[in-house]
């Protein structure tokens, strides 16, 4: 089937791919390969008029090629999206690689999501504010000013950060890189030690 055709049917056929043969791909791209060793034979015997020829059959077919591609790849990525793995017929072996790969890219942005939605809530549900109102906090401090030595101190502890992540805080935001080190509340290292983004340094 000629690659126009193809071009075509693909465009035609808008909500599943045209069946190819399995090795579509790189024969098309060995033929391609073939045309061009064939112009540079041709230069080599000066015949300029064939030369022209090939080089725009080759333009024509990679710009055929590549038409197809991109109609592909976009069903492929709405594909991966609304529609069951079982449900997408047709793929050629380094569509279906494409195709996983882009249902692990959603998938892991879905998880990222609601990781950092859950960890903030469970973070403001764990770590409430000192403040318990205007005049509470009026008292407190005068508590505070009057018996400066009954203050519990915050108990904090060395992490090691294991992966990226942000963090929504009373105090402010806190953004975790990768191997950072960092001096934080036990009760904040706590939460994120069980989600898996950080580890507490034993000294």
């Amino acid at each position: 089937m000629e690659l126009e055709e193809i071009k075509r049917r693909e465009r035609e056929k808008r909500k599943e791919l045209e069946k190819l043969p399995s090795k579509f791909y790189p024969e098309t791209i060995k033929k391609i390969e073939e045309m061009h060793a064939e112009a540079r034979a041709s230069v080599e015997k000066m015949d300029i008029e064939r030369v022209s020829r090939i080089m725009e059959t080759i333009n024509k077919c990679r710009k055929s090629l590549d038409d197809i591609i991109s109609l592909r790849v976009r069903k492929i990525l709405i594909f991966s999206i609304w529609k069951g793995e079982r449900e997408i017929k047709n793929l050629t072996p380094e569509e279906k690689i494409l195709y996983m790969e882009i249902k692990s890219a959603v998938e892991k942005h879905r998880n990222r999501i609601f990781q950092t939605e859950n960890m903030e809530r469970e973070t403001r549900e764990t770590i409430k504010p000192a403040e318990k109102g205007r005049e509470a906090g009026e008292k407190e401090k005068v508590k505070m000013e009057e018996a400066p030595e009954k203050i519990p101190e915050k108990r904090m502890t060395l992490v090691r950060v294991k992966m990226p992540f942000h963090v929504a805080l009373p105090e402010g935001n806190l953004d975790l890189r990768k191997e950072d080190v960092l001096h934080i509340p036990v009760k904040i290292a706590k939460i994120l030690a069980r989600k898996g983004i950080v580890e507490e340094i034993k000294i």
